[in-house]
């Protein structure tokens, strides 16, 4: 009995050891690389369980486990790892680089890269380098981060469209602008608001929120874009947003951050006492000889239009994971008032992305983001309902209210005080993009993936001008939408034989429908200001709707072959059909080969310990360009009050059409290599690139006869050449345990030559052009944005006169157009962006710069500021600088010189050298000690913050009160030229991030 007795109490005995045994203990350690640094977002699991998580910004982490669990710990790019927990409370990892992975996986067209195989020339922007960038856009993200890439903020205005060039400009008249994909779903950006005083819109991608974006690839030669066929000339941009992982802990989290905000510069102009005595020196009003005798006003309009902006942001999101579930889920809310009286911008986005392991063969999921941006809007430029333009127009004796304090309307120069405080000026932009796939996986090595998606903008903007700005008042209401579906079937083939022989393919079929309908209604004669609506409107002065549509169908493929990791091979091949161009060429076929060679794989670089990578490659392919609207190719009538003839309905032509119209297409070849040095302390990247653009469309004159309406026709003539150098380079200038600092640069070298125009107009020296302003032109052998400019020398010391050049280089007072040479060009001969990151200990700091060299930039709005003659306008104080004796190095001729009338025409007296560098932004941040945290329990990390953008800017001398940053058109045509367009905005943001 006794013995029976001890054998049960040994029994429950074992179990209650065991069970002890088996019970989860918190687990906590430190994971690093060879050299000891911190590796952050390593997933740590429980093998066989779906418990996970992830290691913080140091390495650190904490998980739960039992002893005789076995935690895995993977990161990309290294060797995966697996440790048994045992007795351990404390572990720590260090992982070692894997030789048979990269670094990383890179997003590329219609899939994903192994690094080590890719040979397409592809500059990535990563999660971290997105952090701390406080953009309204996804394009403001790039900026001076990627190699080859130009990103002009072409204002200050909330909301304003930047302009992006990839490796130059590829067209002369047809769309610039690259194409933005967002998870697979390429976006609508048909600019379908108001202008309101300058040559585009807001912003078409502005709805996207940049909070949510997990990674940027800009793809920019000819293998990485082929298979977007008739889009790709321009350049691919691929927006990868935030997921969640398989078998990762919730995650909750919170970012929150208020920013202040000013103008970086304005002009410096005239007060009213420097003003009136301006005008009686200058002979402004005939009779007056005392500044007494004018209005006695005095008012500081560019001070009363500008103010300390201010913005609130929260941004919440949780994402996480099962064994076969990850999801993300986010929203934001944000709340900006502009540094401009009157600016505003409201968003609320919100998005879902979730994938699903259905059962061992299907995978499905869906990334779905909405947002509505409701902004108040402002006139941006060249219209004297614009804050900036009028305050620097406004005579300054003139003030925004009279004595009782009640606005008063100052006629042709608005007081756009009583606009922006009384006027309604809204622009309300939804939008839902949405991606639903679903992926078969037939063998282990061959899947299927069907995807649908869609994007859907919807666009309403109100006006209402009241009685003491527009007499009568006026308002206006209008409509867009513009709808996108994608629907894309692909087979993938991965698989490598024999352990060498790696190949990997994509083939597929696209089809892409979008369609647009505007509808616009205005009025004036409004019996009260509390009648709001046009319906109020005596007179309907506006009521117009349209209708477009497009349709595109690609048929695509791309193969890539590597062996043994040392010798990769790739082509792509795609044909488009498109409604776009003529009924005998709707159909276009574009391809692309490219080859890439590891020398570092090779046997004969083994021993070389210095040599990380070293990879040379090589890609040759077509491109083309399918931006030119949806009819240019058809011969077409109207209708309406141009069609109707003696008050009955009618048509009338207005353009013959083109039958034969097709693709602008670019030839284009890259040679570069990568190499990665000292233990991937130094890594560079370089390119060359030669990309040929043919068959431009431009509209070639018919005669009158040949058809009755428009006498010319769009056809494809024409050739550009971009050719240049990307160039990349990362150090780790300093590696230990409690600091780090590594320096980033990016250089884009390139040289923009219009090759011939055929059929365009033709000046004095026989070359062909197409004007794009009555300063600009594209001219054959020359830039597409060449200046063109009558060129000013000064006011001579001894006489007072202002001095030009004639055509022939000799001196003269009286200038006239056909003096204009070519003078500049507004493409920079390079651009690029410095990052230096450090950390110490719980702190880091990121300082990123900008710069742009070589560029000019024209400042239209000095013929009006620096009109000296006129007393119509404000005068900046730069005026009061006037010829009063020989010997006087002046900017204003004398006042009695026969060239003080004319000392304000279009000349290089407005062009200024573009050239700046620019600290775009610097943020410090501190993470509150793990150890501390823990103590709370609620909150796993805190990381307090702080950034301030465009801190400031190195730039020409006469550049004073000038923004150099600035473009006023996202067209190929007439780039850096400005009419008073707001300049950029200087940011100071405090925020912190809390993960629970």
């Amino acid at each position: 009995m006794k013995t029976k007795f001890s054998g049960i109490l040994t029994l429950i005995l074992a179990f209650v050891v065991q069970f002890s045994f088996a019970q989860d203990k918190t687990v906590t350690g430190v994971v690093t690389d060879n050299s000891g640094l911190p590796l952050p977002g390593v997933t740590i699991i429980v093998k066989g369980t779906s418990n996970g998580t992830q290691t913080d910004f140091d390495g650190n982490y904490s998980i739960n486990a039992s002893e005789t669990s076995t935690l895995v710990y993977s990161f990309i790019g290294f060797k995966t790892q697996e440790q048994l927990v045992g007795g351990k409370t404390n572990i720590n990892v260090t992982l070692a680089e894997s030789t048979a992975e990269l670094d990383e996986v890179v997003v590329v067209a219609f899939g994903q890269q192994n690094k080590r195989k890719l040979i397409q020339s592809v500059s990535v922007v990563d999660e971290e380098a997105l952090r701390d960038i406080p953009a309204n856009s996804p394009q403001e993200l790039i900026q001076g981060q990627a190699a080859g890439v130009q990103v002009v903020q072409s204002s200050g205005v909330l909301g304003a469209a930047p302009t992006i060039k990839i490796r130059g400009v590829a067209s002369v008249s047809s769309g610039a602008r690259p194409l933005f994909v967002v998870d697979g779903v390429p976006l609508n950006d048909t600019d379908l608001t108001s202008n309101q005083g300058a040559n585009q819109g807001l912003n078409p991608l502005a709805n996207i929120n940049p909070n949510d974006i997990a990674s940027i690839s800009v793809l920019k030669d000819a293998s990485a874009t082929a298979v977007y066929g008739s889009r790709g000339s321009n350049g691919v941009v691929l927006i990868t947003t935030k997921t969640g992982k398989k078998g990762q802990d919730t995650r909750v989290t919170l970012n929150m951050n208020t920013a202040f905000s000013e103008s970086t510069d304005t002009f410096d102009m005239m007060t009213a006492d420097e003003f009136r005595q301006y005008a009686v020196d200058a002979g402004y009003f005939s009779g007056v000889t005392s500044p007494d005798d004018l209005p006695q006003g005095d008012f500081d309009w560019v001070d009363g239009v500008t103010r300390t902006g201010i913005s609130k942001n929260i941004d919440a999101s949780v994402s996480g994971g099962s064994e076969k579930t990850s999801f993300f889920i986010s929203t934001n809310f944000k709340n900006e008032e502009g540094f401009i009286i009157g600016n505003g911008l409201k968003r609320t986005a919100g998005r879902i992305n979730i994938n699903h392991e259905a059962n061992d063969w299907l995978d499905v999921g869906a990334n779905i983001g909405v947002s509505l941006n409701e902004f108040d809007r402002v006139g941006a430029e060249n219209s004297t309902f614009a804050p900036l333009t009028s305050a620097y127009l406004i005579r300054p004796w003139v003030e925004p209210r009279d004595e009782n304090g009640q606005f008063v309307n100052t006629g042709f120069i608005a007081n756009t005080i009583a606009i922006e405080s009384l006027d309604i000026n809204k622009s309300d932009q939804s939008r839902l993009t949405g991606n639903f796939f679903a992926t078969a996986g037939i063998t282990d090595y061959l899947s299927f993936t069907s995807k649908f998606g869609v994007d859907r903008v919807l666009i309403e903007e109100q006006q209402r001008s009241f009685e003491i700005n527009t007499p009568g008042g006026f308002a206006s209401n209008s409509y867009a939408q513009d709808n996108r579906v994608l629907l894309t079937n692909s087979l993938n083939f991965d698989k490598t034989f024999n352990d060498v022989h790696s190949v990997g393919a994509v083939v597929g079929i696209s089809y892409e429908e979008n369609k647009i309908r505007t509808s616009t209604v205005a009025g004036t004669g409004f019996v009260s200001d509390a009648s709001i609506n046009v319906v109020s409107a005596a007179e309907k002065t506006t009521t117009t709707s349209g209708a477009t549509e497009n349709r595109l169908v690609g048929y695509f493929g791309r193969v890539n072959y590597a062996y043994d990791n040392k010798y990769v091979v790739e082509g792509s091949l795609r044909r488009d059909g498109s409604s776009r161009f003529g009924a005998n060429e709707q159909f276009g076929t574009f391809y692309a080969v490219a080859g890439g060679w590891n020398i570092s794989e090779e046997a004969f670089l083994e021993d070389v310990d210095w040599l990380n990578n070293l990879k040379l490659r090589a890609s040759y392919g077509t491109t083309g360009n399918d931006r030119i609207g949806n009819f240019s190719s058809l011969a077409l009538y109207q209708g309406g009050v141009i069609g109707q003839y003696n008050g009955s309905a009618g048509l009338a032509p207005d353009s013959p059409g083109n039958p034969d119209l097709r693709w602008e297409e670019s030839k284009s070849y890259d040679l570069g290599f990568a190499t990665s040095l000292f233990n991937n302390r130094i890594s560079l990247t370089v390119d060359y690139y030669n990309k040929v653009t043919s068959d431009l469309i431009l509209n070639v004159p018919l005669s009158v006869a040949a058809f009755p309406g428009q006498n010319s026709r769009p056809e494809n003539i024409g050739e550009i050449e971009n050719t240049g150098f990307d160039i990349s380079l990362t150090t780790d200038n300093v590696r230990n345990d409690n600091f780090t600092w590594t320096t980033s640069i990016n250089v884009g070298i390139n040289e923009n030559k219009v090759n011939s125009l055929p059929g365009a107009a033709v000046d004095d020296q026989g070359r062909e052009f197409v004007a794009g302003s009555a300063s600009q032109r594209a001219i054959v052998g020359e830039s597409v944005n060449t200046f063109y400019l009558i060129r000013y020398v000064g006011v001579n010391p001894q006489t007072g006169d202002a001095e030009w050049l004639d055509r022939d280089g000799n001196v003269t007072t009286t200038p006239t157009a056909s003096d204009r040479v070519v003078v500049g060009d507004a493409n920079p001969d390079f651009v690029g962006g410095i990052t230096n990151t450090f950390r110490y200990k719980n702190f880091d700091l990121n300082l990123l710069a900008n710069f742009s060299v070589g560029n000019d930039i024209y400042i239209d709005g000095l013929r009006f500021t620096d009109n000296a003659a006129s007393g119509s306008f404000n005068n900046r104080r730069a005026l009061l600088d006037v010829w009063q004796q020989p010997g006087d190095n002046a900017y204003v001729p004398a006042f009695d010189s026969p060239t003080f009338s004319t000392f304000d025409q279009r000349s290089t007296l407005q062009l200024r050298d573009g050239s700046y560098f620019r600290m775009k932004n610097v943020t410090l941040g501190y993470s509150i000690p793990e150890t501390f945290m823990e103590k709370i329990g609620l909150v796993k990390s805190v990381r307090l913050y702080a950034t301030a953008t465009n801190l400031f800017t190195i730039k020409a001398d006469n550049l004073e009160g000038i923004d150099p940053e600035v473009t006023d058109t996202s067209s190929a045509l007439g780039q850096g030229e400005t009419f008073f367009t707001p300049p950029q905005s200087k940011s100071f943001l405090f925020g912190a991030t809390l993960t629970f």
